[in-house]
């Protein structure tokens, strides 16, 4: 192996992997994987389809036997995911403020409130 030659990081190898949108198969550009958090071997991963503009958020962990990773369809933004990841969960006082709500009014309706 030359001197020269530069082993690739493991999250780069891993985002490199993940390469075409599981929805319409288009393939990723690399500006549109965002490294959004990292902890120890763990990367949380935002990428968003430039043909279809659906998105994924992963967790992409390296092992000493490799890579391995989880993902999932989201219709979170990066920003969403990095501000979310954050916030614990729901105390039981939210918890039942949304169960009123969502008794009194249709989802869909609040949802389009917050556009």
């Amino acid at each position: 192996m030359p001197k020269d030659f530069k082993q690739p990081k493991p999250i780069q190898e891993g985002l490199r992997l993940m390469n075409q949108c599981p929805v319409c198969k288009g393939d990723y550009r690399a500006d549109q994987k965002n490294i959004l958090e990292q902890k120890n071997e763990a990367h949380l991963v935002h990428i968003t389809c430039p043909h279809c503009s659906n998105s994924i958020v992963a967790v992409i962990v390296t092992t000493p036997v490799g890579l391995s990773s989880v993902g999932m369809l989201t219709d979170l933004t990066a920003e969403d995911v990095s501000r979310l990841s954050h916030r614990g969960p729901m105390n039981e006082d939210e918890l039942f403020a949304s169960h009123l709500l969502l008794k009194e009014r249709n989802l869909s309706e609040i949802l389009s409130e917050r556009k």
